[in-house]
């Protein structure tokens, strides 16, 4: 009884270290692909690892690109800002001219109006001074005509003085024979007395 309890376990045992053995072998089969998994991962890796580094490198230059074009739109930005600020500016001017160029109008055609006003006034008073030098001419005529008048009429009252001087120096004369009348004259006058000829 004992012996078959004996050869019993020892089959067992037997039939254990079997199995052991057969989970070893199928541990190391596995253990094996595990590793030839692991290397070939461990390949794939370092492929796509030295990809990853081809694309690095290629993507280096356009990085650098990339940047450069963003400085570049940044500056264009700033100097579109700047532009769109010189044509406010620009526009805020044009808008001052445009005001100052109606104000201009608007005098100039209250200048215009008040030059037609001006010039209606100074062909009146050429008018007027050309009426003025007509009628001074003819004062001026006038004038001329009187002074040859009031000459003519001294003239005729001097000879009419004469006469009277000489018809009255006549009639002394024939009424009193004997005075010496050769220092009476109508040019002469009478001085402290005496007969003298006159200064004017």
């Amino acid at each position: 009884m004992i012996r078959a309890e004996a050869e019993k376990l020892t089959c067992n045992l037997l039939m254990t270290a079997m199995e052991h053995s057969r989970l070893e072998d199928a541990l190391d089969a596995e253990l094996r692909n595990t590793r030839k998994e692991a290397s070939d991962l461990r390949q794939k890796l370092h492929i796509q690892l030295q990809e990853k580094i081809d694309l690095e490198s290629k993507l280096v230059p356009y990085r650098v690109k990339g940047a450069d074009m963003e400085a570049a739109r940044k500056a264009e930005a700033s100097l579109v800002e700047k532009h769109e600020k010189r044509s406010a500016d620009r526009e805020v001017l044009l808008g001052k001219v445009e005001n100052e160029r109606d104000k201009a109008l608007v005098e100039l055609a209250e200048a215009r109006e008040e030059t037609k006003k001006i010039a209606a006034e100074l062909a009146q008073t050429r008018d007027k001074s050309k009426k003025a030098a007509e009628e001074l001419a003819r004062s001026h005529e006038e004038k001329e005509g009187l002074k040859k008048q009031t000459h003519e009429l001294e003239q005729s009252a001097a000879q009419v003085l004469f006469a009277g001087f000489d018809a009255a120096l006549e009639q002394v004369a024939c009424q009193y024979p004997e005075l010496d009348l050769s220092m009476v004259s109508i040019c002469n006058e009478v001085v402290d007395g005496k007969i003298v000829p006159s200064e004017d």
